[in-house]
């Protein structure tokens, strides 16, 4: 199967790629000052921005965050969609952050009556693959996510802390 990325979906990324380098640079911090809080080399934090490169969804939420923002799931209406997931005994961070993110897509896809089977041919996946998102087993890539929450007629977004 092949990940369907649509101009829309890809915009998003864009949009929050651009949104995290201005906020760097309005508040005046280098790429390799920001590399300091990331497990990441500043020249990945260019090619971030540039777009040669894509983050993964862990890096995304962790530039997020030290930036002051976070990734929200956000519905038609532009408001965040909270799956209130609480943190569990011995989880990291950016396992709850997925959780995070994808509670509301899970709660979506169940109101909608899709099975993930059904929404793993629509976003190009296999429900495998839907399996795992939604039980924060494994990231999506950040364009994935942006497809995910896309045909589930959500968004990505970023969110003041």
């Amino acid at each position: 199967m092949t990940l369907r990325v649509d101009d829309a979906t890809e915009k998003i990324l864009a949009w929050i790629v651009g949104s995290l380098r201005s906020a760097r640079q309005d508040v005046g911090i280098s790429q390799n000052a920001l590399s300091a809080g990331l497990p990441v080399r500043g020249r990945a934090i260019s090619e971030w921005e540039t777009g040669s490169m894509e983050p993964t969804l862990d890096h995304l939420m962790q530039w997020s965050h030290e930036l002051g923002q976070r990734l929200v799931i956000v519905g038609r209406d532009g408001e965040p969609r909270n799956g209130s997931p609480r943190f569990r005994a011995g989880e990291t961070w950016e396992v709850f952050e997925r959780r995070r993110l994808a509670s509301p897509l899970r709660n979506h896809r169940l109101a909608s009556r899709l099975t993930q089977e059904e929404l793993g041919q629509l976003v190009g996946v296999s429900r495998d693959s839907i399996q795992r998102w939604e039980h924060a087993r494994v990231p999506p890539r950040p364009i994935a996510l942006m497809v995910w929450a896309h045909k589930l007629e959500c968004s990505v977004a970023l969110q003041p802390l």
